[in-house]
């Protein structure tokens, strides 16, 4: 009898007791397979081989040269009698394809891909949509059946019946009287009952327990009890799409309709819909946001979506799209309540801006300049802002966050300049030399008031040029500041 050590030293890897099973039994069958072939074919039998040594480790060690097998498990010909799973047939989707709908179902117990628990396997038979629905009860004839009887694609080792077997077990859609064979099967951890119209009745066959296919996640992992607590088939996820596979720092598993991602990190969490197209769009785990430290949060409003990353956050609304934060923005508007406080929503991703960076939401602004802290500009302040230029015009970067002054008044102060805001006269900016003066008569507490126009140009002079530049005004409740950049000088004028 061959033993685990002969074996290994057939495949040409040295046995070495330090190192763990699974280690040595991958790198002896990747290398035997690398020496046996180009590099294009060796990452695509390496994959193969990474599910295999998942599924049968010892067993497929002991006979190199069956992953495929050690993959779909017994009865995986099309002359077993056995029926393909969907994923092998739907794209790697673990659901029932259109043109059929869910029949049946049984399961098998002590399945390792669920963790030791029962595995459920749900038969999607074909309508009878070429009769035009059918009609009567039971199976209805082949030739009304909404697919064609066939085997399983000669590249995969799931080689089943497809659209062959006339059968139905009947706990499904049972307000479906007829239907056609059995088209594929979905596999599940979770009773199909629970995200299924399909009653309880039990059916069993435990030969089925180690039935798969190459187009199936291989193993039970973090990533796939993540997966079953959120509700599996039934959850806001839907099915898997093919298998999990490696990212840089990691792992990951696709689904209809967001992702699962793992990291030693940062934990194994979800990202759902629009959210998770936005991360997959970024780079996913690979790029700039880095792992998501939390699942797919909904917003206190009901519709919106939110994902906490290692390095940002995506935030989704309807009719306000996905936008994605990072860094000092990021974090600033995650400790300002982020989609549930003061801000809102973001309406534009962070932008780069010469000198720093900025994002605008539906109530505010948050700029930062490079290598210093992110402030933050509110409601109308934030209005005016945007009407001076923002980052890029003649005020720069804010230096504070918002400030109260007087009664009921609010003030943003920016590197060359001012915002001010009453609640009777509005927001309004000045840059440079009209704001010092204002601040040298007193700013809001002076005799002049709240400004009540943004800085403006009071003439343009005829012969305007670089030895005769335009004059500045701004007009405040009380009176007005000049500028005459000729003379250097600004006047107040009262009244």
């Amino acid at each position: 009898m061959t033993t685990t050590t002969e074996a290994l030293a057939a495949l040409g890897t040295r046995y070495t007791p330090k190192a763990s099973m699974a280690q040595r039994l991958s790198d002896a069958a990747t290398g035997w397979l690398e020496r046996r072939t180009s590099r294009r074919g060796f990452l695509v039998r390496a994959g193969v081989v990474g599910s295999a040594l998942a599924v049968d480790s010892v067993g497929f060690v002991l006979k190199p040269g069956t992953a495929y097998a050690a993959v779909c498990g017994p009865g995986s010909s099309c002359s077993s009698g056995w029926t393909v799973f969907c994923a092998t047939i739907n794209n790697g989707v673990n659901a029932c394809p259109p043109g059929s709908i869910a029949a049946g179902w049984w399961k098998a117990d002590g399945a390792s891909s669920c963790g030791g628990k029962a595995r459920y396997i749900i038969d999607c038979n074909a309508t009878c949509s070429r009769c035009g629905g059918g009609g009567g009860s039971g199976i209805c004839s082949p030739s009304c059946w909404s697919c064609n009887c066939g085997c399983g694609p000669s590249s995969s080792c799931d080689q089943r019946k497809s659209c062959c077997n006339a059968f139905r077990y009947g706990q499904c859609h049972q307000d479906v009287a007829q239907v056609g064979g059995v088209h594929c099967r979905v596999v599940s951890c979770t009773p199909p009952w629970k995200w299924e119209k399909c009653s309880t009745a039990p059916a069993t066959d435990n030969n089925t327990r180690d039935h798969s296919s190459a187009q199936l996640p291989a193993g039970f992992t973090a990533i796939s009890a993540r997966y079953i607590a959120l509700g599996e088939n039934g959850s806001p996820l839907g099915a898997t799409v093919y298998g999990e596979v490696a990212v840089a720092g990691g792992r990951a598993q696709r689904y209809q309709f967001g992702r699962i991602s793992r990291s030693t990190a940062s934990g194994v969490f979800e990202t759902l819909g629009e959210v998770s197209k936005r991360y997959v769009a970024t780079g996913a785990e690979g790029g700039p946001l880095g792992f998501p430290v939390t699942g797919t949060r909904i917003t206190k409003d009901g519709q919106g979506r939110v994902n906490g990353f290692q390095r940002g956050r995506i935030s989704w609304h309807p009719g306000l799209g996905a936008h994605v934060l990072t860094g000092a923005i990021a974090q600033r508007y995650g400790a300002l309540g982020g989609e549930d406080g003061p801000l809102g929503f973001p309406v534009t991703d962070s932008l780069a801006v010469p000198g720093g960076q900025t994002a605008r939401f539906q109530r505010a602004r948050i700029s930062q300049r490079t290598g210093g802290a992110a402030y933050t500009t509110l409601t109308v302040l934030a209005d005016a802002y945007d009407r001076s230029g923002a980052e890029k015009g003649p005020m720069g970067f804010p230096v504070s966050d918002e400030e109260h002054v007087l009664t009921d008044g609010r003030v943003s102060r920016f590197e060359h300049g001012r915002v001010s805001f009453s609640p009777s006269t509005g927001a309004f900016w000045m840059s440079r030399e009209i704001a010092a003066k204002y601040i040298e008569v007193g700013a809001e507490s002076s005799s002049l008031g709240f400004p009540v126009t943004d800085e403006t140009l009071t003439r343009m002079w005829p012969w305007h040029s670089a030895a005769n530049p335009t004059v500045r005004m701004v007009r405040f409740q009380h009176g007005s500041i000049t500028y005459d950049p000729r003379t250097r000088s600004a006047t107040v004028q009262q009244g």
